[in-house]
């Protein structure tokens, strides 16, 4: 009798040992993003997969995924880490043999800016559900969260007269013989620019290039190399993103060509601060993602931007200048992009926007 009894324990303390061993085997976890960019309070869907790749029953299972903090969830959020800017949604589950598990948590982020999902640790029981054994599974999904367009009247304001004097020019100068030349079709310009005599001819789309006083065309500057510092400068920065996208936006609107200059450093990406001449979703898609990934450094002095904004320059083009405070405006700068331009630089200043 006794001899079973010890063979009984035995077998019992080598189950519970293979239990803890193995408790995770087999088990796998990702994780999707039905959204990547969104706006500001936008629902989107964490989609949660957990796979059970072995042949037996998996009573208990816990996820504590790693969120952003700040993140809003349908369910509640178990712990957070502010210094790290993590927070931890846990969740427990079963699975059957063979099973993969989709579990969508409908969530949103009220905040701008880039937040990262990073994995989740799997915690798996024992047994005798005495003890549980963690697996960390690395992951990063990432999500940009839009700066919400600003209602500033400063932006109608300088629209109003941009595009009342450009629409005169077009109304008296369009004419034929303001055509300067021709070329290759690039996928921007306008159908009436085509020239279908001369496409037939060569065989390939070509485009008539006019005189700048014809077509309406304009460069959006944002400058956050600033004199505005600490969180005086943060706030007017959010407000400079806000007018900016509201800004292309207009100019959207109304159908007018505009490029797209900054000095912003783009967190979790090395894109560009430029976005040359264009219209339409794809032209203003990766101006909103720089937007919602800006953080609050510059990635070059304004004299540097500047710099760039004057080589591009050319005559007739409006260029509209985003800066949050009347220090940032350096006259020297100004003048030399109006003696490229012969246009006026039109600055719109955060601290001087009506409350």
């Amino acid at each position: 009798m006794l001899t079973y009894l010890v063979i009984l324990i035995l077998v019992g303390v080598l189950i519970e040992v293979l239990s803890v061993k193995f408790a995770l085997n087999g088990v796998e976890y990702d994780l999707r993003l039905s959204k990547t960019m969104v706006e500001s309070g936008e629902r989107f869907d964490m989609i949660s997969v957990v796979t059970n790749r072995r042949r037996r029953f998996l009573p208990f299972v816990r996820m504590n995924e790693n969120v952003p903090t700040g993140l809003e969830a349908e369910r509640e959020l178990t712990m957070e880490s502010f210094t790290e800017r993590r927070s931890v949604l846990s969740s427990t589950v079963y699975l059957m043999p063979r099973q993969r598990l989709t579990r969508r948590t409908a969530v949103s982020m009220p905040e701008r800016g880039w937040y990262t999902f990073n994995g989740a640790t799997l915690l798996g029981g024992d047994f005798l559900g005495l003890r549980e054994k963690a697996l960390r599974v690395e992951l990063e999904r990432e999500v940009v969260v839009l700066p919400r367009p600003s209602q500033s009247p400063e932006i109608s304001r300088i629209l109003g007269g941009f595009t009342g004097d450009t629409s005169v020019q077009r109304f008296i100068l369009e004419d034929p013989m303001l055509t300067m030349g021709f070329h290759e079709y690039t996928g921007h310009e306008p159908m009436k620019q085509i020239a279908w005599g001369l496409s037939a001819k060569v065989g390939s789309w070509m485009v008539r290039t006019y005189d700048h006083t014809v077509e309406r065309v304009a460069t959006v500057i944002l400058n956050v190399d600033t004199f505005a510092f600490g969180t005086y400068g943060h706030n007017r920065l959010e407000q400079c993103y806000s007018m900016a996208r509201a800004l292309c936006e207009a100019l959207e609107a109304q159908r007018v060509p505009y490029s797209f200059l900054t000095n912003i450093q783009p967190e979790g990406s090395a894109i560009s601060g430029e976005v040359s001449d264009g219209l339409g979703e794809a032209h203003l898609k990766p101006i909103l993602e720089i937007l919602g990934r800006a953080g609050y450094e510059a990635r070059e002095k304004q004299a540097a931007l500047m710099d760039r904004a004057a080589k591009r320059a050319e005559r007739g083009r409006k260029i509209i200048l985003i800066t949050p405070v009347r220090d940032d405006l350096h006259p020297e700068f100004m003048e030399r992009v109006y003696f490229t331009t012969g246009e006026r630089v039109l600055p719109l200043v955060q601290e001087e926007d009506a409350p």
